[in-house]
Order: structure tokens, then sequence, then C-alpha cells
């Protein structure tokens, strides 16, 4: 009887044994459970402001739609609203200047893996950048305006994303007419890259 008790209890053991071993995570074949989380999506490039601008300049910036160019622009004139005006267009005058630099450096990474003749490419920056410069940025708001103590207007601009894409591919289309070479290039699907590192750099203040 002891020696019947003493195989049971030594199958018992073994069977518990064995299902322990079963239900351990397999290291190798079939599906098997993930390690680590998903990757985050890439968050929009922190805005960096030059360490002269006012704080409400600064505050204007971190409420500003993550998604949009930013400019700044000052002027100090006879009257406020004459430097309010200028100040605005001055902010708006350096979105231009982003764009026209995203534009030079994304013709510039495509010609680099591709065929086109550097002097189409040249010519298509040239007239896409022309396009850009005539363009009124009827798209860019004023985020936010004041007046420092010695009376200089500060007025931040943003022109949304969405803007942006529709501003450059009405360039786009005039451009790709004048220099047919480059009609292979697609301003919008590279446009992401570019808006970040646009944003990532500090930006410049406009006061002339």
């Amino acid at each position: 009887m002891k020696k019947t008790l003493c195989i049971v209890a030594v199958l018992l053991t073994a069977v518990i044994l064995l299902a322990s071993c079963g239900g351990a995570p397999k290291s190798s074949g079939g599906a098997s459970a993930p390690t680590a989380a998903a990757a985050a999506p890439a968050q929009p490039a922190e805005r960096k402001a030059p360490s002269n601008v006012p704080q409400f300049v600064k505050d204007a910036l971190l409420n500003a739609p993550e998604d949009a160019l930013i400019g700044i622009g000052t002027a100090k004139l006879a009257s406020q609203s004459q430097s309010r005006t200028i100040a605005t267009t001055r902010a708006r005058a350096e979105i231009s200047r982003t764009m026209n630099s995203m534009i030079k450096d994304m013709i510039t990474d495509y010609t680099a893996s591709s065929e086109v003749d550097p002097s189409a490419a040249l010519a298509y920056q040239e007239t896409i950048t022309t396009a850009l410069s005539k363009s009124t940025l009827t798209g860019s708001k004023v985020v936010d305006f004041d007046y420092t103590s010695d009376g200089t207007c500060w007025v931040v601009v943003a022109l949304g994303k969405s803007s942006l894409v529709e501003e450059i591919n009405q360039s786009q289309a005039a451009a790709k007419l004048a220099v047919p070479a480059m009609a292979a290039f697609n301003a919008q699907d590279r446009m992401e890259s570019a808006f970040n590192k646009a944003n990532g750099q500090e930006l410049q203040i406009g006061d002339r």
C-alpha cells in the first residue's frame, strides 16, 4: 500500500512539473508576445527662440499650433498701427525665407539621388522660389502681438502645414511647366521631414 502511494505521489509531481514547463513562453517558433512597446510617433521639433525675445513671444511660440511654421517680426515707427503693420509684414517675410530654404534643401536632396541635370534643378528652384516670394501667404495668421516698453512692436505669425502645402503645390505647378525635367519632383511627399527640420532650427527675427 505504501509503495502504491509513493508511486502515485511521484506521478502527480511529474504531471505538475510537465504542466509548469508547458505553460512557459516559447523562445522560438510561432507568434511570440511583444517584448517592447510600439514606437511612438515622431514628435514635432521644439521651436528655439532667440534669447532676446520678450516673454510674451516665447509664450506665443509655446501656444502656437505644432503643425505650423512661425515667423517673428519687429518694428518701431511713428505710430503703433504702423509698427504693427510693418512687424507683421516682416514676420511673414521670415516665413517666406524659411519656405525658400526648405525648397532649396529638398531640391538639393532630390538632385543628389536622381539623374536630373543640376542646371535644370537650379532653374526649377529659382522659378518656384520666385513664385513663393510673390505669394501673399494668405493662409498665415497673427498668433500674438504686443509692444515692449521702448515702443517696439513684436508680432508672431503662423502658417499651418495645410496652407504651406497648398502654397508650395501652386508654385510647383507653375515651376514644372517652366522646367519639365523636374516633373517627377513631389514637394508634398518631401514636406514632412523638411517641415520638422525647419521648426527645429532657431527662429530668426525680421527687423528690417
